[in-house]
């Protein structure tokens, strides 16, 4: 997925039309932000489907730059995030559903991962 193509998605949820302009300026910005607050749950899924984490966090400069987290990440969890930003100045009751979306679409991708643990007691 494409940077320009979560702004269209997001845009959709809002009911926004598509010639609509009002966050051209903010998107790309608030996209990275979101790619930063997502790091660590794009690393578990990393993790628990046996990858290599990311060492830095990613981000992203242009409308055709492809977004570098998984297709469930942006598809399920990017959109909702994007759309509450950007209600965070117009409509607060806005704002709190769709950051009540966001932050339910992060918790089902939540994972727990397995590392190995030393006893430094000795054991029974």
């Amino acid at each position: 997925m494409t940077v320009k193509e979560l702004y269209e998605l997001a845009k959709a949820l809002m009911f926004e039309k598509k010639t609509s302009r009002d966050y051209d300026d903010y998107y790309i910005p608030w996209i990275n932000v979101l790619l930063s607050e997502n790091f660590d749950l794009e690393n578990s899924l990393l993790l628990a489907e046996g990858e290599d984490e990311l060492d830095e966090i990613p981000s992203v400069e242009f409308d055709t730059d492809e977004l570098p987290y998984h297709d469930r990440i942006n598809r399920e969890v990017l959109p909702y995030g994007l759309a509450a930003h950007f209600f965070i100045d117009d409509d607060l009751s806005k704002y709190d559903i769709f950051y009540r979306n966001y932050q339910n679409a992060r918790m089902a991708y939540m994972r727990g991962n397995e590392e190995s643990i030393e006893d430094a007691y000795g054991g029974w």
